[in-house]
């Protein structure tokens, strides 16, 4: 069974502390929990427990409110372990400045791509990222670590940068699209500007928004990549189906 990965990235400022809870156990929880047991529709449970590794990244602000910008952990494949780690995150600091989503996105692909190195893992639904934020991105390009696809052919739409570069967050999403990487975004607000990393990490950019069960939390921004099976099942409605991927065809370079 291939391994499937998923890192959670977390604004660690003190406009995520009041809403942390909610987040944890409305929707982290569940999605983590299906992801780690493999559960998806139309797919019965493995009889072998699944490959998974499990990683965590915080993120804060620029500025003089926060004590670190980006922390990463290591991987790890056992699901208390790292709800302990999520458990354990102080939410402190932030003031009223913008987030270091770019930084915290790029220390994710930067994950994936050191844990995958020499590996063909350009496959969809194995590999996925959940941002966690309340506040807007910071709106300037910083320099962080951008990697280019190696396995993809390069096409119009491809843009070609090295991997260190000026980016802000929305360029850094379309990284994980061209990359299969499946990025999805949990928000306390309804805030545009996440909405629009969402949008520019979506594989088919036509596709509609997986719905998911949201009744509880309407002011919640909840949007689920497509491509992340596991979690549009844990956060899907009682008796709503799942539908399949759509879009065109997939760009992913087969195993084998």
């Amino acid at each position: 069974m291939a391994l499937r990965q998923l890192i959670v990235a977390v604004e660690g400022t003190a406009a995520i502390g009041p809403f942390w809870q909610t987040i944890f156990s409305d929707y982290l929880d569940k999605i983590i929990r299906c992801f780690c047991r493999n559960e998806s529709t139309g797919q019965k449970p493995s009889a072998t427990p699944p490959q998974v590794e499990l990683s965590l990244v915080i993120f804060n602000t620029h500025g003089s409110y926060s004590g670190f910008l980006v922390q990463r952990s290591g991987w790890t494949r056992n699901m208390d372990i790292f709800f302990q780690w999520l458990s354990a995150i102080p939410f402190a600091g932030g003031g009223f400045d913008d987030a270091a989503i770019a930084e915290g996105l790029a220390e994710a692909l930067m994950m994936f791509s050191s844990q995958n190195e020499g590996q063909n893992q350009n496959v969809d639904g194995q590999r996925h990222c959940i941002l966690v934020a309340a506040s807007n991105p910071y709106p300037l390009p910083t320099l962080v670590y951008r990697p280019q696809p190696q396995n993809l052919q390069q096409s119009d739409n491809i843009e070609t940068q090295p991997d260190n570069c000026m980016s802000d967050a929305e360029a850094l999403a379309k990284s994980f699209a061209q990359l299969a990487i499946s990025l999805s975004v949990i928000c306390p607000k309804n805030l545009p500007k996440l909405r629009a990393i969402y949008n520019a990490g979506k594989r088919n950019p036509q596709a509609a928004d997986p719905l998911v069960d949201n009744v509880k939390n309407p002011h919640f921004l909840v949007l689920i990549s497509e491509n992340f099976m596991e979690a549009r099942a844990a956060l899907s409605r009682p008796g709503m189906p799942v539908p399949p991927i759509s879009g065109p065809a997939s760009t992913s370079v087969p195993s084998g």
